[in-house]
């Protein structure tokens, strides 16, 4: 069976996804995580759902003014195919969600998919800005050694509280003095956030790489489409004519830079979504009596993105479990709160989106074996 990129990544997913599984449940105390399940406040999942959706419609907010330019489309249509896209993204491989958006949008308002494709690609971007943003705030409020010193004292009063937190380390780490543990703790949060700072500044590096370059092509259309043809000729005459156009029909979807005001308010927007997508993390706490402070919330949706980023399974088992789970401990919450509440919010973030977004795919007429072919339509399309 020949292997092409697609399938090497599938399977590189696959394989993360159950080494994250297996690492999240080896752990797995199930009669202290089913007390856990038992005990937690859920009338908390309500305030949580909403806050969730809140987020997915103001993308869709978002992605109006993006593509207004273009055309106008409503945001009702643009937050259908959001939804679409990521129940695509939670049941389909190699997250063709991010495929299906555009052209869904592009069939429907007959539009170009390489322009609604670079609307897609400016969301992107100011998604990555936005984190940038947040993780840069979140790490001046939360220096590493504040951060080490929060986490061990949280230990060290959950230990006094309660015998549960107790039997948890000494069973994670049996005949190892609990003392040593605490520097165990504190080393291992200290070296996360170090390799979370350097990976923020290879974000931003990125992030402003691709503003700039968006922006120069926006600016200097012709003067870009003639460096292009230059770079293209080895290739023949056709492919070189399609490619050029291609690439002038990818420059019309970023005609939003030429609204200063507009890409402002989209900037505000990004960090909007942000501040929604940290806030059900951290209402959810509540549910299970977790003390955990904004910036901590906020620390683990860092934590939980740049994790989400990897290739894995469809619904990102796994890894969203076992990234929830780390940096939860590192703030010293006992393991069977922190697995209880990685299952919840996974919960929470895939069922209910896949549920709407099987509704509004029944809405647009469109069945789901077409949408899982989208991404074959897409070179033919261009």
């Amino acid at each position: 069976m020949k292997l092409d990129k697609k399938k090497i990544i599938f399977i590189a997913g696959i394989l993360i996804s159950i080494i994250c599984s297996w690492l999240f449940a080896r752990k797995i105390e199930w009669s202290q995580l089913s007390v856990a399940l038992k005990d937690a406040k859920y009338i908390y999942i309500i305030p949580t759902l909403i806050l969730i959706f809140v987020s997915h419609y103001l993308r869709a907010v978002r992605w109006s003014a993006l593509i207004a330019p273009i055309k106008r489309v409503s945001v009702l249509n643009l937050f259908s195919a959001t939804m679409i896209g990521f129940m695509a993204n939670c049941v389909l491989p190699a997250r063709i969600g991010e495929i299906i958006r555009p052209v869904m949008v592009a069939k429907k308002e007959k539009v170009k998919v390489t322009a609604s494709f670079a609307t897609v690609v400016m969301e992107r971007i100011f998604d990555m800005l936005g984190i940038i943003v947040f993780a840069s705030l979140l790490f001046f409020f939360l220096p590493a050694d504040t951060l080490q010193d929060k986490s061990v004292s949280m230990i060290n009063h959950a230990e006094a509280s309660t015998e549960v937190v107790r039997a948890e380390y000494v069973n994670e780490k049996p005949g190892v003095p609990l003392s040593v543990v605490n520097e165990e703790s504190e080393a291992e949060a200290s070296n996360t956030i170090k390799q979370l700072k350097k990976w923020s500044i290879v974000m931003a590096f990125f992030g402003i790489l691709a503003i700039t370059s968006l922006f120069l092509l926006s600016l200097y259309p012709k003067k870009a489409g003639a460096v292009f043809e230059k770079l293209l000729f080895l290739f023949p005459y056709h492919l070189k004519d399609k490619l050029v156009n291609l690439l002038h029909s990818f420059i019309s979807g970023l005609q939003v830079f030429d609204h200063k005001t507009k890409l402002l308010w989209i900037g505000v927007l990004s960090l909007i979504i942000w501040f929604f997508n940290a806030t059900p993390i951290y209402v959810l706490c509540y549910a299970f009596d977790i003390k955990l402070s904004f910036a901590g919330a906020c620390f683990v949706m860092v934590c939980l993105c740049l994790a989400i980023a990897l290739p894995q399974a469809p619904g990102f088992i796994g890894v969203f479990h076992i990234a929830v789970q780390k940096t939860l401990i590192i703030f010293g919450v006992g393991l069977s709160s922190a697995q209880s509440f990685a299952i919840i919010l996974w919960a929470l973030s895939v069922i209910p989106v896949t549920i709407v977004g099987l509704l509004f795919l029944w809405r647009e007429g469109v069945s789901f074996g077409e949408i899982s072919h989208y991404d074959e339509e897409v070179p033919e399309q261009m």
